[in-house]
């Protein structure tokens, strides 16, 4: 029966006009056969002359079989690349032994590398080429259908393509470049065959051919199907024609090897393979316990096969010698079709391929601004690390975490190759003074995600405040809670959707939840208004929760002389008496950014009235019962609202204009004093060898100190300077135009005079006629030293400005605008303290502040922005 078989497909090759010589071929598998041992076979019968070529050799049977044909006088030539001998260094020791059994060796030295694996056997007129590298699992399977290299192995006796194979093996042994003598030459290389008279117009020739361009017009031809095993896919001319042509209806599917997918070396193999998959391409990858190296494709419509040494690389195509083959022998076809088939379906019962699934990519890593900076100019440059994987970005920004929306989509930036390959996206216009959030969203090309965390920054200068909207009532107090009085945690905060664009804000810390009012509270706020007594005032606060957390949604609220209706007092400051506001209606109802929510709990109930034992000045405190919560409003309404909210419960956007009770609105805070005193110990930016230490003698009791490593000194000019590893940065408010002179009190650790200076910058300083100088980001810097003079000495505390020597005062500094600036503080030599930062346009710009040895004032702070 099998050789009735034989003579009926012999019959049909002649049949249809084949080349008689191809029923000789053999294609072999080395998923279930043995491909090695007729290989070893054909060696050993081999009496004229082998030529090989590779790109690598592990199999010291090849080179023990190939040392013992040369020394029975057999011809034996070798074409190698030492290239792969870092990343397979058994290589090495093959190429060694085959050089000093002195067999002739040519290296492939210019260009990319020698991709051919190939052996031809000139008495036989019979050739062996595939991808299958020379290793011992390459060619047998260690466990057929299960443990197995996926290759193709073509033993050729066509006479075309064997004489092919011969010219063009001579043309490279003949070659000046790109090869050149390795071992064992001993006279000119010269041809060993007659030089083709035509060659083989199936087989591909990179890199004087190119293979992208072969496999294009392929698919661009294919009306029927395309089913490929590919290896590696880098090059997006495959991809993009695959694409088209699945565009056209075409079906397409593809075996690859799913180490490729995350290879971190291979980055764009991922971004090909997830394009394919997203336009419909049928996917799955290798699932047996072995590897995918195969390089194959079948062409339905032109009944036709690709097979050879290409992946579907630009390398493969272009720069490295490779051998390919586009042939329609009905052999090939069926071969082909029939193995891809099998192993599509997994038909003999093993898992050889498994549906593909695309993964995620990592999450992306942040790099500037820092979170929390503050300062920044109203157009910021967000910029983070993309990891492999991601190839798409979505940047999204807000100024509340639960508003966050795209403002750039799918941007094709590519991934992270190296760990300093940053992306960035610039964002323009922002709105001055304001607080915004962002998050960066990677995506796959097949649309899979990894979002970062929600990281915050503040534009320098005061955001403009949104208008009034609303309309008070007879008799409502409105208060802007961001011009009240402070203490704690509480702080004010610069908010473009706030009354009067502050807000009051206490930071989450995830602290436990104050049940009952604290008598002697540490965390609280106090504004002041005028109430007339006997009448009740409903109390409203428009309020949000950080993160629209439930735990950081209520306060504590008392007053100086609030009573019940029959006149007891209640809710009084200085008692642990207490009306709460909890923002949320009930328990799930859920948060949205700003609402409005009196001192009562649950859906539509409203709290007890507040009175007044007096007619006149009255004291309102809040203070913490969950932290986290904001407040820009707080309502006292006698009528219009005593049964209504004034706003809504959810995503609120009522202002009301200010009023303290007395039928005028109130005054505006008192102005910030011109004087800038900065504690040092506060600044919200710090890095590298700056620390915040405990110092009772220090302002607040705190310092920032850096610690004395006999670091060398950073000198004026160091590039360092313009990008510091350690420094601390505080924001300050300062008028243009102004001269400001500049006071730092310092003390030296061991008061030693190496540890006594630093480097100070500023976010947009000026000279007096208004050119750019100390600024951040630059190499010019003001110095500080504390000790005036050499030899002068050091003492603890010091006040010095940035002048050097005794009763010489340093430059002034000037500003550019009006609004928020920033300082800088970076080291120029480590074991230095500072506790004291003053500007000042006035009191102290001729004289100092203290003394320059054993100092002991202590100054009160104004003119800050970080709180």
């Amino acid at each position: 029966m099998r050789k009735f078989g034989s003579i009926l497909f012999l019959l049909l090759v002649f049949a249809s006009g084949a080349r008689p010589a191809e029923a000789a071929d053999r294609l072999c598998d080395p998923s279930f056969e043995d491909c090695r041992t007729p290989l070893i076979q054909l060696i050993r019968n081999e009496t004229a002359g082998i030529d090989v070529a590779f790109w690598f050799m592990e199999d010291a049977r090849y080179t023990a079989e190939l040392i013992r044909r040369h020394q029975a006088g057999v011809k034996v030539r070798v074409l190698m690349d030492t290239n792969a001998n870092s990343q397979y260094p058994p290589n090495a020791d093959r190429l060694r032994e085959l050089r000093d059994a002195g067999i002739p060796m040519r290296e492939k030295v210019g260009g990319g590398i020698l991709h051919w694996k190939l052996m031809l056997f000139a008495g036989q007129n019979t050739l062996q080429f595939s991808a299958a590298n020379y290793t011992s699992e390459a060619f047998v399977p260690e466990i057929p259908y299960v443990n197995y290299v996926d290759e193709v192995i073509y033993f050729a006796s066509d006479r075309t393509v064997v004489d092919t194979f011969k010219t063009k093996f001579d043309d490279a042994w003949v070659s000046g470049s790109p090869f050149a003598d390795y071992a064992n030459i001993t006279s000119p290389p010269a041809r060993e065959y007659p030089v083709a008279s035509a060659l083989d117009p199936e087989l591909n020739w990179p890199p004087f051919q190119s293979f992208a361009s072969r496999s294009v017009k392929a698919y661009n031809a294919e009306t029927a199907g395309i089913d490929a095993i590919m290896y590696r896919i880098t090059d997006r001319r495959h991809t993009d024609a695959l694409i088209a042509a699945r565009g056209r209806g075409v079906p397409i599917r593809l075996i690859s090897e799913p180490k490729q997918y995350r290879d971190p070396d291979r980055a764009w193999h991922s971004w090909n393979v997830d394009r394919l998959y997203m336009a419909g391409v049928q996917i799955r990858h290798r699932a047996h316990q072995g590897l995918l190296h195969q390089k194959s494709a079948v062409f339905y419509g032109q009944g036709m096969v690709f097979f050879g040494s290409s992946n579907w690389t630009s390398p493969s195509s272009d720069s490295q010698h490779e051998h390919n083959y586009f042939t329609k022998k009905a052999q090939f076809f069926t071969f082909f079709r029939d193995q891809f088939e099998r192993k599509w379906n997994n038909s003999t019962g093993n898992e050889e391929t498994a549906a593909f699934v695309p993964l995620p990519p990592t999450k992306p890593a942040y790099q500037s601004p820092a979170d929390g900076a503050t300062g920044l100019s109203t157009t910021v440059t967000l910029v983070w690390h993309g990891g492999r994987w991601a190839h798409k970005y979505d940047v999204l920004l807000g100024t509340t975490p639960a508003s966050l929306a795209a403002v750039a989509a799918n941007l094709e930036l590519g991934p992270s190759e190296t760990s300093t390959q940053y992306k960035s996206y610039t964002v323009p216009n922002l709105t001055p003074g304001t607080t915004y959030y962002w998050q960066i969203v990677s995506k796959t090309m097949a649309d899979q995600v990894a979002t970062g965390p929600v990281r915050s920054f503040t534009t320098g200068g005061a955001p403009q405040p949104p208008p009034t909207t609303g309309v008070l009532g007879p008799g409502d107090i409105l208060l802007y809670a961001g011009t009240a009085s402070v203490n704690g945690t509480w702080r004010a905060a610069s908010d473009s959707t706030a009354a009067g664009a502050v807000r009051m804000y206490q930071p989450n810390a995830g602290a436990a939840k104050i049940t009952t009012a604290l008598a002697s509270p540490t965390n609280y706020f106090e504004l002041t208004f005028d109430a007339t007594a006997g009448v009740g005032y409903r109390l409203w606060m428009r309020m949000k929760a950080e993160g629209n957390a439930a735990p950081n949604d209520s306060v504590h609220v008392q007053f100086s002389e609030s009573v019940t209706s029959s006149g007891a007092p209640v809710y009084r400051i200085g008692t642990t008496g207490m009306t709460e506001v909890n923002l949320e209606d009930c328990s799930g109802c859920g948060l949205l950014e700003w609402g409005w929510q009196d001192n009562g709990w649950g859906i539509n109930v409203l709290g007890p009235l507040i009175y007044f034992e007096t007619t006149g000045t009255q004291t309102i405190r809040v203070q913490q019962r969950e932290d986290g919560a904001s407040i820009d409003q707080i309502l006292l309404s006698p009528e219009k609202f005593k049964t209504a909210a004034p706003g809504a419960l959810k995503n609120d956007a009522t202002i009301y204009p200010a009023s303290s009770g007395d039928g005028a609105p109130p005054p505006p805070p008192p102005p910030a004093s011109a004087e800038v005193v900065l504690y040092a110990s506060k600044a919200p930016v710090v890095a590298g060898n700056w620390t915040v230490a405990a110092d009772a003698t220090a302002a607040g009791g705190m310092m920032m100190r850096s610690a004395n490593n006999g670091a060398p000194k950073i000198v004026a000019g160091s590039p360092v300077i313009a990008s510091p590893a350690d420094y601390f940065e505080m924001s300050f408010n300062a008028d243009a135009g102004r001269p400001y002179r500049l006071w730092l009190r310092m003390k030296a650790s061991n008061n030693d005079y190496p540890n006594d200076s630093v480097h100070v910058q500023f976010s947009d300083s000026t000279n007096e006629a208004g050119a750019p100088i100390y600024r951040i980001g630059t190499t010019s810097s003001a110095e500080v030293n504390l000790e005036d003079c050499s030899g002068c000495g050091l003492l603890n505390w010091g006040w010095q400005d940035n002048g050097y020597g005794t009763s010489v005062l340093g430059p002034l500094v000037y500003f550019e605008t009006t609004g928020a600036h920033t300082v800088r503080i970076q080291i120029r030599e480590d074991g230095v303290s500072i506790d004291h930062i003053i500007l000042s346009p006035e009191r102290f710009i001729t004289s100092s502040p203290g003394l320059l040895k054993n100092d002991a004032n202590i100054y009160a702070e104004s003119g800050g922005t970080d709180g």
